[in-house]
């Protein structure tokens, strides 16, 4: 399953008078959860591209060639969200367009895939830390999913594209994900407890080290103005960004450690 998530987070709630206050406005409670998640880098950028360039030479079947062209566009895809400003500029100096994509459909892409200037800015790019794959139990259900943070808007709120897809154990999605040649980054643990408000889901989240916050998606920006403004906050009172990103803002990083787990913050 493929969606697109708008998300934003209100940092540091009091969990319990959170709760009695979304209770008295008439939330009710669905579920409450420990989640243990275990995080995988995709292929690097630069290697992705050596290896679809390769194969894009291979005359010998259009299949092939049709095939390596669709990863190209994916990986195009991937490098134009990564783009910063100067990453543009620098670009446009070496092709005439600020994203890469655009090559896909130009006649003479061989052209641009041969360019050393071209060659040497994508070498720039290795691990995508804008996308990444998750495995994650929650209770007894287990996903697989591949998470990928899309170029800001101009509403700055983070969107995320995620492909998710039910597996049957933890354990398998690791053996088929080690099978594949992936080794696990970093394995994480946290709890959840999901009420509704509305047609609205908030999401109490207690991870490992920092204080309790509230997650809330919609489908437009307009839509979480609305459910803000009902719970008494605005879009000014909230952040949009990982989780890896609020350590950071309390001072601490989740990678410090390969394992973030509840009993290595207790006193």
């Amino acid at each position: 399953m493929k969606k697109m998530e708008l998300e934003v987070k209100i940092l540091d709630i009091n969990k319990d008078e959170f709760i009695d206050k979304i209770k008295a406005m008439g939330a009710t409670f669905k579920k409450e959860t420990k989640q243990y998640i275990y995080t995988y880098d995709l292929p690097t950028i630069y290697g992705r591209f050596i290896d679809i360039r390769t194969q894009l030479k291979d005359n010998e079947s259009h299949i092939k060639y049709e095939t390596a062209l669709e990863k190209l566009k994916l990986l195009f895809f991937d490098l134009d969200n990564l783009l910063t400003k100067e990453n543009k500029k620098e670009l446009s100096g070496i092709i005439g367009e600020d994203n890469v994509s655009c090559l896909c459909s130009k006649d003479n892409l061989f052209y641009y895939l041969d360019n050393n200037k071209f060659i040497d800015f994508i070498s720039k790019f290795h691990n995508n830390p804008k996308k990444w794959i998750r495995v994650r139990q929650t209770n007894e259900m287990t996903t697989i999913a591949v998470k990928h943070i899309l170029a800001p808007n101009e509403t700055n709120i983070q969107q995320m594209l995620e492909t998710e897809i039910e597996v049957p154990s933890i354990k398998e999605a690791n053996n088929l994900l080690e099978a594949l040649g992936y080794s696990y980054k970093s394995y994480q643990e946290k709890e959840r407890i999901t009420y509704v408000l509305d047609k609205y889901e908030l999401d109490i989240d207690t991870w490992p080290g920092i204080p309790i916050y509230v997650e809330i998606e919609g489908k437009s920006e307009t839509d979480l103005e609305n459910i803000l403004s009902k719970l008494g906050y605005s879009m000014q009172d909230t952040i949009s960004c990982t989780a890896d990103e609020i350590y950071e803002k309390y001072g601490l990083s989740m990678f410090d450690n390969r394992e973030i787990k509840f009993e290595n913050f207790r006193k």
